[in-house]
């Protein structure tokens, strides 16, 4: 061990276990406070801190019941009120969850958008752990790949692997989507996904801010057209109604992506979402059944049962 290495864990270990303050251990190891700051950050980023939330601690069990109970969840986590971004405070929860069910040999789905792309950036997952991700739609290598590899050491956990479709969400025509759909190497990629341990989801509202319009797959008129035949959200950039029943419109049939009445079937199918403009999506997403476990805020799940 370095003595910068030596140092780092001394910082961590009075700041974290005896609580002593930044100013504190600056004077006792004669050192700037700006030092210890560095040096701290560096123990975040390395993973010599890890934290754990427990996730039980925040759950209102009345709530938490009567929302299962009503919509047939297997679970439900509640992340409280917080000043933090709520997507971060969302996304870290789910790292947590994920972290928490990850054993040798784990497969994990990944979906599209922003809630997922973030809670893979959140994860730590240690290198004895055979663990492999696999995308459920195109147009996911532009991020994911970002977030997998700056969260897991990617490059020095030789039992790490992602498969990422290569391909668009969406394609210009529907005859190329069925094209691309069956060619190999992306046939390859749909055979995985049955055989998945967990899928991570995120559910998107039918709004100008859906990850679906911020990367350019459709404009605000589209969305706006979409909400008036009922579109209430989406998953895989399908859109359904309030009671999760799937629109029939053109664009699903032009894109590269798992279908959402596979979820059904999936191995334990996480979804993550929060914010009241999603109550909506949430609601139709529970009413069609193609999620198991739901991680959102607290305000959100207090709606789901008015």
């Amino acid at each position: 061990m370095t003595y910068e290495n030596s140092l780092i864990i001394k910082i961590a270990w009075k700041y974290y276990i005896e609580g002593m303050t930044q100013n504190e251990i600056a004077g006792s190891l004669n050192l700037s406070r700006m030092k210890v700051i560095k040096y701290l950050d560096i123990a975040r980023a390395n993973n010599i801190i890890q934290f754990k939330i427990n996730l039980d601690q925040f759950v209102d069990i009345d709530l938490q019941n009567k929302i299962k109970q009503h919509y047939h969840l297997q679970d439900i986590y509640i992340v409280p009120a917080s000043n933090e971004n709520p997507l971060d405070c969302l996304t870290k929860a789910a790292a947590h969850y994920i972290e928490d069910r990850i054993t040798s040999d784990t497969m994990i789905n990944v979906g599209y958008g922003q809630a997922v792309s973030r809670t893979l950036g959140h994860l730590t997952i240690s290198t004895k752990y055979k663990v492999t991700f696999v995308s459920l739609s195109g147009g996911v290598k532009f991020y994911i790949p970002t977030a997998i590899e700056s969260a897991s050491d990617y490059y020095t956990n030789p039992n790490y692997n992602h498969y990422i479709m290569p391909a668009p969400l969406l394609a210009s025509t529907e005859h190329l989507a069925k094209q691309l759909i069956h060619e190999k190497p992306i046939m390859k990629i749909f055979e995985m996904i049955p055989y998945s341990t967990i899928t991570i989801i995120g559910i998107g509202a039918v709004n100008e801010r859906a990850t679906i319009v911020k990367e350019g797959y459709l404009n605000k008129s589209e969305m706006e057209i979409f909400k008036s035949m009922g579109a209430a959200g989406d998953l895989l950039s399908q859109f359904y109604d309030r009671n999760g029943n799937v629109l029939d419109l053109q664009l699903h049939k032009q894109l590269v992506s798992t279908d959402i009445h596979l979820l059904k079937s999936l191995n334990h199918v996480v979804a993550v979402a929060g914010g009241l403009e999603k109550r909506e999506a949430i609601i139709g997403a529970l009413k069609g059944g193609y999620i198991d476990v739901l991680i959102t805020d607290e305000v959100v799940a207090k709606s789901l049962i008015e």
